[in-house]
């Protein structure tokens, strides 16, 4: 076992015993929602700006924190000591000048994620898909069996209604983004990579260089740690000199530390029993209520983290049995009778790589067999789609129907807005024999499910964006 004091010596940029007020700007996201939570259990006083101030912000005011929707100068407090920004925050956000002329010292929300792990066994799950699921998986583990950990994820916990939580344990589980190499700020103790693929090439040139940022972030991990890493992808790491923590490697491989057998769907349908063998004689059966192939990954790579971490065999069968979900991941939204005998599944899911739609294609297909399958994807951001458009066209003609509103812009320039469209990607959908309409927003969308769904239909809504107000729209409207 890894105790957390083995990260004592670290030297972190930011001193958090160094400040008592804390604004965040981009207080509406689901990183820096989730650390407004954190500072205020450390005893900060806590507030923040956002443009478009919703939910999120709505549950910290409960709490008692100040969100400000205006972003002005003037509405950045005189007693600020700190200030924390998202890595889409401009160097000209007006709050940010106002603090670089007053001398506050503002930091990233990387910078402060990694702060907050100093001196905590920290387990830091990176990769370009499956992070929320997989941290989400190790944090509900630790839950479970009473560690009481800190953490921070991308999505919220539907046993918990949160995504972010201050705990008396010495764990703390992060997702760890490769965007803007946040991830290079981080202080794991363990650290998992569940996969390394070409994304985010608005700011990555190309795949070697997505590689290296990863390789600078394994190589974060102390002697005394360990690297889990999906055994597809670990001769990315395993002759790296400066990668000097322990190596574990885990997949559906013979050759894999941590090797899961070909699962089976469970009596309900709705989770995947597998076997696993582990080090040292570690072997046993799991049992997971998620559906795929890609989720048995997951669960794998979540268990052979929380081993490293300290816990047993027996912690994780039943913390994994036990998991109740996170929102967006194969999420069942709802089972609507549209006169027949099995009526329509509405479900959504965060995926927005071609990788996580492939994967989530294939596993509703193992679920429901025949049954029309029906995708309505959201494309988000116009570099991804543009960079990756065969991907997604090869994956999205798997399903028997597609239908796309326009891209979900985020961190686009124009010229990129300009350069792609949803119907570019459908042309190529069809040209890969699949079937794709566009349609011009999400309430056309919904009204298109009204129209055409039949019974024994399974639509699900993918992507990054606002997706899932069809799935819930529909629900709505077929009741």
């Amino acid at each position: 076992m890894i105790r957390s004091d083995t990260r004592a010596s670290a030297s972190p940029d930011l001193d958090l015993l160094r400040h008592a007020r804390a604004w965040l700007i981009g207080m509406e996201g689901v990183g820096l929602s989730g650390a407004a939570r954190l500072l205020a259990a450390r005893g900060y006083r806590v507030g923040g700006s956002d443009r478009q101030p919703g939910p999120r912000s709505d549950a910290l005011k409960a709490l008692g924190m100040a969100v400000d929707g205006t972003e002005t100068a003037e509405a950045l407090p005189e007693d600020v000591d700190l200030v924390v920004h998202s890595a889409a925050i401009p160097a000209g956000h007006p709050q940010l000048v106002a603090a670089r002329q007053r001398g506050i010292e503002r930091r990233t929300y990387a910078e402060l994620l990694g702060a907050l792990m100093v001196d905590r066994l920290a387990i830091c799950v990176a990769g370009c898909h499956g992070k929320t699921t997989t941290s989400s998986l190790v944090t509900s583990c630790l839950i479970h069996a009473k560690r009481q950990p800190s953490f921070v994820v991308g999505g919220e916990l539907r046993e918990l209604g949160t995504g972010a939580q201050h705990g008396a344990g010495e764990h703390f589980v992060a997702e760890s983004c490769e965007f803007d190499r946040s991830f290079h700020a981080h202080r794991p103790t363990v650290a998992l990579v569940t996969n390394v693929d070409e994304d985010h090439l608005d700011y990555y040139r190309d795949l070697a260089e997505i590689q290296e940022s990863f390789r600078v972030f394994a190589a974060l991990v102390p002697p005394e740690g360990t690297l889990v890493v999906n055994d597809a992808f670990a001769a990315l790491f395993q002759d790296d000199p400066r990668i000097l923590a322990t190596i574990e490697t885990y997949g559906f491989d013979e050759a894999a530390d941590w090797r899961c057998g070909e699962p089976e769907i469970t009596a309900d349908g709705r989770g995947m029993r597998f076997e696993v063998c582990g080090p040292g004689g570690i072997e046993g059966t799991l049992e997971l209520p998620m559906l795929g192939r890609h989720n048995v990954l997951n669960g794998t790579g979540a268990a052979a983290a929380l081993a490293a971490a300290g816990l047993s065999l027996t912690e994780i069968r039943e913390g994994l049995a036990a998991f109740g979900g996170v929102g967006r991941r194969l999420e069942h939204v709802a089972t609507r009778d549209v006169g027949g005998t099995r009526g329509v599944e509405l479900i959504d899911d965060y995926g927005h790589h071609p990788a996580e739609i492939r994967a989530v294609v294939r596993a509703l297909r193992r679920r429901f067999g025949d049954r029309r399958l029906v995708v309505v994807f959201q494309p988000h951001q116009a570099s991804r789609t543009r960079c990756l458009m065969k991907d997604f066209a090869a994956t999205l003609a798997e399903a028997d129907e597609v239908w796309m509103p326009p891209i979900y812009f985020a961190r686009d320039s124009e010229e990129e807005r300009r350069a792609v469209t949803s119907e570019d990607l459908a042309r190529h959908v069809t040209n890969e024999g699949g079937r794709a309409l566009t349609l011009p927003d999400l309430p056309a969308v919904v009204e298109h499910g009204v129209e055409h769904l039949r019974d024994g239909d399974v639509l699900v809504t993918m992507g990054a964006g606002n997706v899932d107000e069809v799935a819930r729209g529909l629900a709505d409207r077929l009741r």
